[in-house]
């Protein structure tokens, strides 16, 4: 539980801190530094999570001894895990593709003031 607690407490510190200052009253331009900072932390988490399931897979692969439904599970889990990198690299790839043909900063955002 505690382990729990302190990731809650620095993913709130990572994502709310640096936007809101103590003396500074929140505005609305403020949810745009919000998803900055979500979106620059979504490739680095996709990363850590494909890592986590590949380690999650693999022990499970390891430790099925011989069970084909056991090694089918794990055979499962590290399908999803390239299935779901794999749609991550591509979602990108396809958002820069647009950035270079339309020249639009479509992996930025911006709130219209």
């Amino acid at each position: 539980m505690r382990i729990i607690s302190a990731i809650l407490f620095w993913l709130v510190a990572a994502f709310f801190l640096p936007v809101y200052a103590l003396d500074d009253p929140a505005k609305l331009s403020s949810i745009v530094e919000i998803l900055e900072n979500i979106i620059s932390l979504l490739a680095p988490a996709a990363g850590i999570a494909f890592f986590i399931m590949m380690l999650v897979g693999g022990f499970q692969f390891l430790t099925s001894g011989g069970d084909p439904k056991a090694a089918g599970a794990a055979r499962g889990t590290l399908t999803y895990a390239v299935i779901g990198i794999v749609l991550v690299i591509v979602s990108w790839l396809i958002l820069v593709l647009i950035r270079d043909i339309t020249g639009a900063s479509v992996t930025t955002v911006k709130f219209p003031e």
